[in-house]
């Protein structure tokens, strides 16, 4: 009177199923999330007003200011601690008196490669790594350039004389 309970695969998958379509469906749900999330937030980090790399070298022209270019990644914990100084207003107020900021915002590991003048801008700066600050002229001209995070001293030191002797 051994009574064994035989579960054929078709009823073994269709349980399977719906789970796997459930964590698919979660997992799909994330990933919409966290890219919207991500590129809302790039453009609105702290207090610092971003404006778009399109328009950065007309206005600069027109404002007689540098551009300051944030590159950056969402992955990049230094880079968290560089938009957590972008929230202190004596940062923020020296980016937007002093320069035309565009955050530059790599998506190679997220989507597997850059719009092409994201790429562009990377190649012609020689970015290596994030975060990474660069201040242009209106023409496009290098003025200078500072790697990785320090602290805040040293990027208010950078914001001040970006690159000049």
């Amino acid at each position: 009177m051994d009574r064994t309970e035989t579960v054929s695969p078709s009823e073994s998958q269709s349980r399977l199923s719906p789970v796997l379509l459930w964590v698919l469906l979660a997992a799909l749900l994330f990933r919409i999330v966290t890219a919207v999330m991500d590129r809302g937030g790039a453009e609105g980090t702290g207090l610092v007003r971003w404006q778009a790399r399109e328009d950065a070298a007309a206005q600069a022209a027109k404002a007689g200011k540098p551009i300051l270019y944030d590159f950056t990644a969402a992955w990049c914990g230094p880079c968290k601690l560089v938009d957590r100084d972008w929230e202190s207003p004596d940062v923020a107020d020296r980016v937007n008196d002093g320069f035309v900021p565009v955050r530059i915002v790599d998506r190679a590991r997220e989507d597997g490669r850059n719009p092409p003048d994201v790429a562009e801008l990377q190649s012609r700066y020689a970015i290596s790594g994030f975060p990474t600050l660069v201040v242009a002229a209106p023409d496009g001209r290098l003025i200078g350039k500072h790697e990785g995070y320090r602290n805040r001293a040293a990027l208010v030191e950078f914001l001040r004389e970006p690159g000049r002797p």
